[in-house]
């Protein structure tokens, strides 16, 4: 069974992204928050998928991510790779450190995926952008609906209670 970084966190005591750095400390992953890879010998111990929602429009409609399983043999891996370098690798000794030598930028999928740090909106903000939206947009129908509507409609009613009012006091 496959474990992610937030259960393989827990036999840690990590946080997902806490361990995440862990992982790419000690030489299985590669790349930085949000746009991590499997190095060669990640690959060994872990599987990853990449989902789309695929529902056709818009690139912000079709958002698209990795997920990355770790098998149940990288925990023991991993602690062995802690007792033998507490400090992760040193300079020049991870394959990610070799590729960023010769200016390489791992690909970032910019379409919505991963985690970003720009806070989303919430419904109360959409709401309110919403309303404020839907106003500009009838605005221009108001004053014309208010002249020739009801004001017309309220003069009517008006007139038509003062002459009630005018023979009840004249029956009485």
């Amino acid at each position: 069974m496959g474990k992610s970084a937030r259960v393989l966190g827990w036999e840690f005591g990590r946080t997902a992204r806490e361990m995440n750095e862990l992982l790419k400390d000690h030489g299985y992953l590669y790349g930085n928050p949000g746009a991590y890879g499997l190095t060669e010998k990640g690959q060994q111990y872990a599987e990853e998928q990449y989902h789309s929602r695929g529902t056709g429009g818009y690139a912000h409609y079709n958002r698209s991510w990795e997920t990355r399983t770790w098998s149940d043999e990288t925990a023991a891996a991993l602690k062995a790779d802690m007792e033998a370098n507490p400090g992760g690798f040193d300079a020049g000794d991870s394959p990610a450190d070799e590729e960023d030598a010769f200016g390489y930028e791992p690909f970032v999928d910019y379409s919505g995926s991963g985690d970003d740090d720009a806070p989303q909106p919430d419904w109360k903000e959409l709401a309110i952008g919403g309303a404020i939206l839907g106003a500009l947009l009838i605005a221009p129908h108001v004053k014309p609906f208010w002249n020739n509507k009801v004001k017309p409609a309220a003069k009517k009613l008006r007139d038509g209670l003062a002459k009630q009012e005018s023979v009840e006091s004249t029956d009485s």
